[in-house]
Order: C-alpha cells, then sequence, then structure tokens
C-alpha cells in the first residue's frame, strides 16, 4: 500500500507540474515578452494611452512574478521533500512547457490577455482594424 501512496504522491506532483506550474511560469515570462511588445505596438498605433499601460502593465508583471515565484517555492519544497519528486517535477514541467508555449507567443491569446487587461482603456475600432490587417 505504501508503494501505491508514493505512485500518487509522484502523479500529482506532475501533474501540478504540467496543468499548473508550467502556465503560471510561462504567463509570467510572457507578461515581460510578447504581451509587453503587444502594448507597445498599440501605443504606437494609438490604439491605447502609454498612460494606461504605464498604469497597469508593471502591475501585472509584478503580480506574475510574485505568483510564479510562490507555486514553484510550494512546487519545489514539496518535490524535493519526497523522494525522487523532483523527477516527477521535472517531468511535468518539461512537457508542461512544451504543451503550453503557444502562451508566450503573439496570437488570439495575446489579443484576448490586452482587451481584458485594459478593457474600456483602448480604442475598438482600430483595435479591430489593426487585428484583421495582422491576422
Amino acid at each position: 500500500m505504501e508503494n501505491f501512496e508514493v505512485l500518487l504522491l509522484y502523479a500529482a506532483i506532475a501533474a501540478f507540474s504540467f496543468f499548473v506550474a508550467a502556465p503560471i511560469v510561462l504567463n509570467a515570462v510572457s507578461a515581460f515578452g510578447v504581451q509587453k511588445k503587444f502594448a507597445q505596438d498599440m501605443i504606437e498605433h494609438n490604439i491605447i494611452d502609454a498612460e494606461a499601460v504605464k498604469e497597469i502593465e508593471p502591475k501585472k508583471q509584478i503580480a506574475g512574478l510574485i505568483i510564479s515565484i510562490v507555486v514553484l517555492a510550494a512546487l519545489f519544497f514539496v518535490s524535493f521533500r519526497v523522494n525522487l519528486g523532483f523527477i516527477s517535477m521535472g517531468v511535468g514541467l518539461l512537457f508542461g512547457l512544451l504543451r503550453f508555449r503557444h502562451i508566450v507567443q503573439f496570437n488570439n491569446l495575446t489579443v484576448k490577455r490586452f482587451q481584458n487587461n485594459y478593457a474600456g482603456k483602448y480604442d475598438k475600432e482600430k483595435l479591430k482594424a489593426y487585428i484583421n490587417k495582422i491576422f
């Protein structure tokens, strides 16, 4: 019975790494990369004011960074307390990063995040024209 419990613990660590930790880390990376670049493009195309970006963007980046650090710290703590738990964590993170890599790429998810982050602060018609031109 003890071996089954250890197997379940390894599976839980791998699942948490895959479904929770990897997307959260990629979201934080995306906030400093593609989302920041997209917001700058929106400023250049006069879709949003620079003040709105300066007001919201740092808050989103800091929040993403703090959440990522807390999640990874908890994951590392649990993984290294369990004998060979770091292997389950590593496998889950690796496959999670590969599976959810689209988060850090410029795509419609980036546009949706922009619309959610800056709701009511951007010109919808200009954004729609920009999206139709790019996609």
